[in-house]
């Protein structure tokens, strides 16, 4: 079997993309890269390929792939870390009170009590917006393993290597143009038309519809809303001036505005 693994930094977009690839490729998502772990990016499980697609958040030192495989059957998704801190803040758990929450896990539901009636109030937005920021700029493996380098971190090494960068709002504002990159990129070839069909597919909205369709509503949350720029009406000024000031040159380089 041929390996395709989607990389990105958590939040970047990576469940969406890798969904795509796979339907642009006709083949099944295995699941996480080197993880037997649930993955909810799991689909087309029916799919008869010679390939293989995997979701990974994985450093490029932990990737464990050949240079030859990372040259041709690897892809970057890149996305504004800015609106990666607003979906973040709300993905992960901050542990700000981990007294009172081993406290409250030694109670019948205590761990669903806390973390649905507790956590919201006593871990604000603003706080957990303060910790991704953080660890967007420096890395930070208290806010979650995945997090350890920072955004600049993870993706550098990957562009060195050669490897395709994806911009997660290219694929959104230009998906076509985009999925015929990536498949140039793996060798293969697609017509307008499959391509235009494996895109509305994967369309948010199409994915979110078939998800409550099934009653899937956790998966459907998961999506969220689709979007970028989200950063300009909902970071805080400090925060903004943290990522210019840090991140200046990269994101210019990348094309998103200051």
């Amino acid at each position: 079997m041929k390996n395709i693994i989607v990389v990105g930094y958590p939040k970047s977009g990576s469940t969406w993309a890798t969904r795509l690839v796979a339907e642009l490729v006709g083949c099944p998502v295995a699941g996480f890269w080197q993880s037997d772990k649930k993955e909810i990016a799991v689909e087309g499980e029916n799919r008869v390929s010679v390939f293989r697609c995997y979701k990974s958040h994985h450093a490029f030192v932990d990737l464990g792939v050949s240079p030859d495989e990372i040259a041709r059957r690897v892809i970057y998704i890149l996305r504004d870390p800015r609106d990666i801190a607003l979906s973040a803040a709300n993905h992960f758990q901050f542990n700000r009170y981990p007294f009172l929450r081993a406290l409250f896990r030694l109670l019948p539901q205590g761990e669903k009590l806390y973390r649905h009636t507790l956590y919201p109030l006593l871990v604000r937005q603003k706080y957990r917006l303060e910790r991704m920021t953080e660890a967007l700029l420096d890395g930070s493996a208290a806010v979650h393993k995945t997090v350890r380098l920072s955004w600049a971190e993870h993706w550098l090494p990957y562009a060195e290597a050669g490897v395709p960068i994806i911009r997660y709002e290219d694929l959104l504002s230009r998906p076509e143009e985009e999925a015929a990159r990536i498949l140039q990129h793996l060798g293969l070839e697609r017509s307008a038309v499959e391509i235009a069909a494996a895109v509305e597919n994967q369309s948010f909205a199409r994915k979110k519809e078939k998800l409550l369709e099934q009653g899937d509503t956790g998966r459907a949350k998961f999506l969220r809303v689709g979007k970028s720029g989200q950063w300009q009406e909902q970071l805080a000024p400090d925060l903004r001036i943290r990522f210019s000031e840090k991140l200046g040159p990269a994101l210019t380089n990348w094309n998103y505005p200051l």
